[in-house]
């Protein structure tokens, strides 16, 4: 039994070498090779430097203005979308039966090329003094998975609890409040985790509506700075706001899942 044990350990291992490879090949060492461009001059003379790209993207007003945007889209637009979601999601598993059909239409943001969404937006949205049409590009494509997401977790939700609570006295209002949104709450921050990540790569859905290297001020994203930096052939300035990117998302996602496992104790 060891030897069998064994053996299909071993299998196992082995059935994941391609994917270890791949993230080594695809992921880790182009990482590692932006890391050490960080870190030096330029690629040519390649003197280490250390922190002087760091503190001279830093203090680079067109980042921190780069940084800012990207940060208020998750403080405005990320907030709306769960909220919608979660409102959408609690219509559709507890509302009309009939509603229920229309999940599926909530999966077309994601079907649905960019290009011809944007032909449409750029239609009806034509004041860009403010970030407004970007935000609602981002919700309108986000919302449709986050929707999914937090429906599979209404689903899961074993009805005798409600039925139990309802036999107590709990009204509606009592019943989302005590019950479901404590028992979906891992899914609502891996959600919330997810539109997250997904904020940082709003980047082609605002290039095509404004068509342009470089939109309004307030659309000025991380994603924008690091493109024109790509163009100008400036390696260090993308690869340090790229490795100061990562750091940015690798911090909130650790804070997430820090949240999620608390809550799971």
């Amino acid at each position: 039994m060891m030897k069998k044990h064994l053996k299909f350990n071993t299998k196992c291992k082995l059935c994941l070498l391609p994917s270890l490879a791949g993230t080594a090949v695809f992921f880790v060492i182009p990482y590692i090779r932006v890391l050490y461009y960080s870190l030096i001059d330029n690629q040519f003379r390649q003197n280490f430097v250390w922190l002087d790209n760091y503190l001279e993207t830093l203090n680079n007003e067109y980042f921190r203005l780069a940084l800012l945007n990207s940060m208020l889209i998750i403080v405005i637009a990320v907030p709306v979308l769960i909220g919608l979601a979660l409102v959408i999601s609690l219509i559709l598993s507890f509302g009309i039966r009939k509603l229920k059909k229309l999940r599926t239409a909530f999966i077309l943001p994601m079907l649905i090329p960019t290009a011809s969404v944007v032909l449409i937006w750029r239609t009806i949205f034509t004041d860009t003094a403010t970030p407004l049409p970007i935000y609602l590009l981002f919700i309108w494509k986000n919302i449709g998975i986050c929707i999914i997401l937090l429906s599979a977790a209404f689903t899961g939700i074993d009805e005798n609890i409600y039925e139990a609570a309802k036999l107590d006295g709990a009204g509606t209002f009592t019943l989302h409040r005590k019950i479901t949104v404590p028992m979906i709450m891992p899914t609502i921050l891996f959600t919330v985790l997810l539109s997250i990540v997904n904020s940082f790569r709003v980047f082609k859905e605002s290039y095509l509506f404004y068509g342009t290297n470089y939109p309004p001020d307030h659309s000025y994203t991380l994603q924008y700075y690091m493109n024109n930096n790509f163009l100008k052939l400036d390696y260090q300035s993308l690869a340090t706001s790229a490795v100061l990117t990562s750091l940015i998302v690798f911090l909130i996602v650790s804070a997430g899942m820090a949240l999620q496992r608390r809550w799971d104790r």
